[in-house]
C-alpha cells in the first residue's frame, strides 16, 4: 500500500526533451550498435521517447520483493526436483523432465520478473520469465545512449558487469538460440559483443550443434567451456543429438538450466499451494503478490468450475503454461462471449497444458502518447537484482506489440512546505481478486 502521497513518490511517466533528429540517431545507435533489430513490429514503432519514474521506494520495494521471489524459487525448485508427483504437474515433456531431476543444482540465473501496479499502489506479479528471457539490448544501452536526455534521473546500469561476472572468463562460450528468429540472434549477438570485449571467444549455435567428444563439449566443431541458452527449455525434448545432451545436461554448466522450466511454468503457481513446497512465511508473501490459479486438469471433474468461468468471464484469465510474449493467453474480460467459449473448449481438450488465473486490475499511466498500462521488469542475475526493462501497452495485456520504455529512479531530495520527504511503501497485505 502506497503510504506517501506526495508527488514524487508515486510512478509517473517522464517526456524526453530530444528533437526528431537526435531521437532518429538515438534508434539508429539503437538498431546498429545494440542490435535492436525489431524496433519496428508490424509496421510500427516500438519507441516512444518516454520513460517510466519510480520513487526510491518503490525501486526498493521492487529490488525487495524480485530477490525474495528468486530465493524462494530456488527453494522450490530444490523441493519439486525430489518430488516427480508434482514435477510432472508443470506441463515439461516428458523427456525434459527426466533430464531436469538429473541436472545438478544451479542458481545460475538469467531471469525477469514483470511487476504490474494495482489501482491501489500494490505490486502484483503473474508469471516469471526465467526460461529466455529477452530485454538484453534495451537494458544495456539504456544509460549509455539516454543519460543526456533525463537530468537528475537515475539509472540502473549492472546488467553487463554482472553477467560478465557471471560467465566463466575462460574458454569459449557457446552462445545457444533458435537460429529461426532473427529477434533472438539480437540477444546472442550483443552478448557476444560484452564477450569480444573482454578479449573471450564465443560461437553462435543452436543447441543442435552441442556434440560430446573425448575432448569435452564442441559447438560447430569449436570446443566450448560453458554455454548461455536463449532457447526455450520444452524444446530440447526435440532435439536429434539427446545423447549428447544426456551428458552435458549432467557436467556442462548452462546459463540458464533447464532446471529453470520448472518457475518457467505457469502451473508452478498453484504447485507451490502444496504442503511443505514453501515455508507459511514464504507462501504467504506469494499469495500477497501473485493471482490465484488453478491447473486446468485437477478441474476437469468439476462441472461447477467450468460454470463459473463461463458466468464470470472478465474475471478470469487462460493462459498456456510454456506460453510466451502473450501467446496463448486469453483474458476474460478483452474477449467476447463466443471467443472465450471457443477458448475454453480448447483448454479442456488438453488441460495439463493450461492454468486458470484469477485476473487482477492494473492502474493506467498517462503518458503524452496517451494512457498506457505498464510493466516494470526487474532483471536478476543469480538472484540479485541489476536493471529494468520495462514495457507499455495501450490496453493491460502485454505481447511482442508491447513498446519498451526506459526507467529510472528519480532519487532526489524534495521539499513541501520547507520540509523533506522521503517517499514510502509497504510490501502488499491483501491477495488481489480484480481484473488484469
Amino acid at each position: 500500500m502506497v503510504t506517501d502521497s506526495c508527488q514524487n513518490s508515486h510512478m509517473r511517466s517522464f517526456s524526453w526533451q530530444i528533437s526528431p533528429d537526435e531521437f532518429a540517431a538515438y534508434h539508429q545507435r539503437l538498431r546498429f550498435q545494440f542490435q535492436k533489430w525489431d524496433s519496428y513490429v508490424e509496421g510500427k514503432l516500438r519507441l516512444l521517447p518516454e520513460s517510466l519514474v519510480l520513487s526510491p521506494a518503490e525501486h526498493q520495494l521492487i529490488v525487495e520483493m524480485s530477490e525474495r521471489l528468486a530465493r524462494i524459487l530456488r527453494g522450490l525448485e530444490r523441493r519439486l526436483k525430489q518430488r516427480p508427483d508434482l514435477l510432472a504437474r508443470l506441463g515439461i515433456p516428458d523427456v525434459v523432465r527426466d533430464w531436469i531431476q538429473k541436472e545438478p543444482d544451479s542458481d545460475w540465473q538469467l531471469a525477469r520478473y514483470d511487476f504490474f501496479q494495482t489501482p491501489d499502489g500494490r505490486w502484483q506479479v503473474c508469471e516469471f520469465n526465467e526460461d529466455v528471457p529477452g530485454g538484453f539490448n534495451e537494458i544495456i544501452s539504456a544509460a549509455r545512449l539516454l543519460q543526456p536526455y533525463h537530468p537528475g534521473l537515475k539509472f540502473v546500469d549492472e546488467f553487463a558487469e554482472a553477467l560478465l561476472r557471471a560467465v566463466p572468463a575462460r574458454g569459449r562460450i557457446a552462445l545457444m538460440y533458435a537460429t529461426g528468429y532473427a529477434e533472438d540472434l539480437q540477444h546472442m549477438v550483443v552478448l557476444q559483443q560484452l564477450l569480444r570485449q573482454r578479449g573471450q571467444d564465443s560461437v553462435l549455435c543452436s543447441p543442435r550443434h552441442l556434440r560430446k567428444t573425448w575432448q569435452g563439449f564442441t559447438a560447430c566443431g569449436q570446443k566450448v567451456a560453458a554455454g548461455i541458452r536463449f532457447y526455450p527449455g520444452e524444446w530440447f525434448g526435440l532435439l536429434e543429438n539427446r545423447g549428447d545432451w544426456e551428458q552435458a545436461i549432467r557436467r556442462w554448466p548452462m546459463l540458464n538450466p533447464l532446471t529453470r522450466l520448472i518457475t518457467q511454468s505457469k502451473a508452478v503457481f498453484a504447485v507451490w499451494e502444496e504442503a511443505g513446497v514453501v515455508s507459511p512465511d514464504d507462501l504467504e508473501f506469494l499469495r500477497e503478490v501473485a493471482p490465484l490459479t488453478y491447473e486446468a486438469a485437477r478441474q476437469v471433474e468439476s462441472p461447477e468450475f467450468w460454470c463459473e468461468l463461463e458466468s464470470q468471464r472478465p474475471q478470469w484469465v487462460l493462459k498456456q503454461n510454456f506460453g510466451r510474449m502473450g501467446d496463448n493467453v486469453v483474458m476474460g474480460s478483452l474477449v467476447t462471449e463466443a471467443q472465450w467459449s471457443a477458448a475454453l473448449a480448447e483448454v479442456r481438450k488438453r488441460p495439463v497444458d493450461w492454468v486458470v488465473q484469477r485476473c487482477f486490475e492494473v492502474a493506467p499511466l498517462d503518458f503524452a502518447a496517451g494512457p498506457q498500462y505498464p510493466a516494470v521488469g526487474a532483471y536478476l542475475i543469480n538472484g540479485r537484482f541489476v536493471g529494468y526493462y520495462s514495457r507499455v501497452a495501450p490496453a493491460p495485456f502485454l505481447t511482442h506489440q508491447a513498446i519498451y520504455v526506459p526507467t529510472l529512479i528519480d532519487d532526489r531530495p524534495f521539499t513541501v512546505a520547507g520540509n523533506s520527504f522521503g517517499a514510502k511503501l509497504a510490501v502488499p497485505t491483501n491477495r488481489s481478486n480484480a481484473m488484469n
